[in-house]
């Protein structure tokens, strides 16, 4: 927190998370330098969320070579994600983030805080480029101004060296000059790539920030983690209903569902099918006796 609460500094270090992703999806270079930023920032949006059952998704949609990009976020930065194409580009050199995600299209955040309706902002893509693209959102859709920059480095085997972000955001009514200071401050950080590969969260922001009034917040820890299990693959398969579930058994002798998140495989015999409905049926007849 800076000046008092009239603005907050938020510095990521979301490494591991975006290698994970990395290693899950097969992505090119090209595709991870554009993906992991994106995952960045649902690191940072989902980390401000209390309640556990709070979800956020983002979807980038700008045309580009590597297709649509959907991030999942939950509370305390539990984020997944999935690329229509992370192979684009593979064996060649690293494109701009741009060409990978396109620049004709536009950026939807949905945060769904357990209400009626979830909260649900579009933005046009300003360039492709993520920094510009989330800090126009925040501009137009959550009215602040905010000033990002978002960093990814890989290592000489494709893996990924480090990745993160600084991203500040001056509260409703704070004073113009010290908005000014601080987009100014931003400015200044330099080539973020390097910097995310040779400072800590803690070091950005004593580095860049640290000559202003400050306080620090807790902290969160960031991860690569796929709400998926086969419970949650059965939820679906009542959902589709018994005589859908039997005709794709009588085609297929099982039903298989896989998960783009996590690439992770579920599958259901013709027993299996027979128990879920027998006991989603007692269920239900449980509910009607009551």
């Amino acid at each position: 927190m800076l000046f008092g609460g009239k603005a907050i500094v938020t510095a990521i270090n979301s490494t591991e998370t975006v290698e994970k992703a990395r290693q899950l999806h097969g992505a090119s270079a090209s595709a991870i330098n554009a993906l992991g930023r994106v995952l960045t920032m649902g690191v940072f949006m989902s980390a401000g969320f209390k309640g556990l059952r709070h979800k956020l998704t983002l979807i980038v949609n700008g045309g580009g070579a590597g297709g649509n990009i959907i991030v999942c976020g939950d509370c305390g930065s539990k984020v997944r994600c999935r690329m229509d194409d992370p192979r684009c580009f593979e064996g060649e050199e690293i494109r701009p983030v741009n060409e990978v995600i396109g620049s004709d299209g536009r950026l939807t955040v949905i945060k769904d805080f357990g209400l009626k309706e979830p909260y649900n902002g579009t933005v046009k893509l300003v360039n492709g480029t993520v920094d510009s693209d989330f800090a126009y959102y925040f501009t137009v859709s959550e009215q602040l101004p905010s000033a990002i920059a978002t960093g990814l480095k890989l290592a000489d085997d494709g893996s990924v060296e480090a990745a993160g972000a600084v991203i500040v955001q001056p509260m409703p009514n704070c004073p113009p000059d010290i908005v000014e200071t601080l987009v100014e401050a931003v400015g200044n950080i330099g080539d973020m790539d390097e910097i995310v590969a040779t400072h800590t969260p803690t070091q950005m922001i004593e580095e860049f920030f640290g000559s202003f009034e400050n306080k620090p917040l807790q902290p969160t820890y960031p991860a690569y983690v796929c709400s998926c299990s086969r419970e949650a693959m059965e939820r679906i398969l009542i959902s589709m209903g018994r005589k859908d579930a039997e005709e794709i058994l009588a085609e297929n002798g099982e039903i298989e569902f896989h998960c783009d998140f996590c690439h992770r495989t579920q599958k259901f015999t013709k027993e299996d099918v027979e128990k879920i409905f027998e006991e989603a049926d007692d269920k239900n007849n449980d509910c009607d006796r009551k």
